[in-house]
């Protein structure tokens, strides 16, 4: 067997984009590969609370976890292998910043997700977006991280806004990416993390952690965030609804996420089934419609 763990992001890779867990095409494909001794890695923005909640993975154990866009790593017990924590200085300016405009601004840590800005807000945005338990807590008290610091933050901006924070803190090196479209309030989500941390840097940990090379891994993804694990893994792969840039980072597209192409993959590199195949029918692009901060 040439490849010995499959990365794969969530949002629009392994779930399509509006449906709340994998598909049994896809479901029955990891826990074979699983079975055959190949490991599956979950490779997300989103933090661990964030992806063990119960029935989002439709029955799928992950091995590994690639969390906070590559800044946490953590086995299926949810205990840290890796990680790259923000710092107090960092994570003030953030708040000092938020808090100056009254901009959402909520703080990943390993137990969960807690706003210190605007808590209401982002309590109700997510009650909108989804049914499956997915929330974040009352951190406006601001003590949370006298126990231990977050590994990403999460805050809605304009992004007109956003070169104000780098003209000001700038020389923090902090990395925003931009989560899904603009909403009606003029805000978008944005996934921030400490500078150089992706999810390549993510796969790269986990790979040293396992005794590993990058070569053994493969990685599936759709869109910018995923476009470093796509450069870093053996192979990288974009699905055929993926964005132009993570389409231009892979080296090979396969099938689209509602055409079950991360199963398609799978059969083919572990149990040597056909060539994983993009279809050419136009199945539309559900970019076009995300409006929330889901697609992750």
């Amino acid at each position: 067997m040439q490849y010995k763990i499959l990365a794969s992001d969530y949002d629009n890779t392994l779930v399509p984009f509006g449906e709340g867990k994998p598909r049994q095409k896809v479901v029955k494909a990891i826990k074979k590969l699983q079975a055959a001794g190949g490991r599956f890695v979950l490779s997300t923005g989103r933090a661990y609370p964030c992806v063990n909640l119960k029935g989002q993975l439709g029955g799928i154990r992950f091995d590994y976890a690639i969390t906070c866009n590559g800044a946490c790593v953590v086995d299926r017990e949810g205990r840290i292998v890796a990680e790259h924590p923000l710092t107090a200085e960092e994570m003030y300016a953030l708040v000092d910043f938020c808090e100056d405009y009254n901009y959402p601004l909520q703080f990943n840590f390993r137990d969960a997700c807690y706003a210190y800005c605007e808590y209401e807000y982002l309590h109700r945005g997510y009650r909108q977006m989804n049914s499956i338990g997915l929330d974040c807590m009352d951190g406006e008290d601001q003590d949370r991280h006298l126990i231990d610091m977050p590994h990403a933050a999460f805050a809605a901006v304009p992004p007109e806004h956003v070169a104000d924070f780098a003209a000001k803190y700038g020389h923090l090196g902090l990395h925003w990416m931009q989560v899904g479209a603009q909403n009606a309030d003029g805000l978008c989500y944005y996934d921030i993390v400490r500078g150089g941390m992706d999810k390549g840097v993510g796969l790269a940990d986990l790979c040293e952690k396992m005794g590993l090379t990058l070569a053994d891994a493969v990685a599936a993804g759709d869109s910018a965030n995923d476009v470093a694990m796509l450069k870093a893994a053996g192979l990288g792969c974009c699905m055929a609804n993926g964005t132009p840039d993570a389409k231009a980072a892979a080296d090979r597209i396969i099938g689209d996420v509602r055409e079950d192409g991360l199963a398609d993959l799978i059969e083919e590199l572990w149990f040597d089934g056909p060539r994983a195949e993009p279809s050419g029918r136009d199945l539309g692009s559900p970019w076009d419609k995300i409006e929330s901060a889901g697609g992750q």
